[in-house]
């Protein structure tokens, strides 16, 4: 299981765009944090979700 935001999700084994796309996360506009390290968008595609992960996502909006 890996934690995501606080909850435990089983995505254990997925790389971090897999996870994303899933999601329906708009990557431009993402930060994601694994065990307290970001994971660079040129990573995305190479870094996997492993079992006991915290994730943090951080979403950007914009408005005024």
């Amino acid at each position: 299981m890996v934690t995501v935001n606080g909850q435990e999700e089983d995505v254990a084994g997925q790389t971090v765009i897999d996870f994303l796309k899933k999601r329906n996360v708009p990557i431009e506009n993402i930060v994601v944090e694994r065990n307290g390290d970001i994971v660079h968008r040129a990573q995305f595609d190479k870094v996997k979700l492993e079992s006991g992960d915290k994730v943090e996502l951080i979403s950007f909006v914009g408005g005024g």
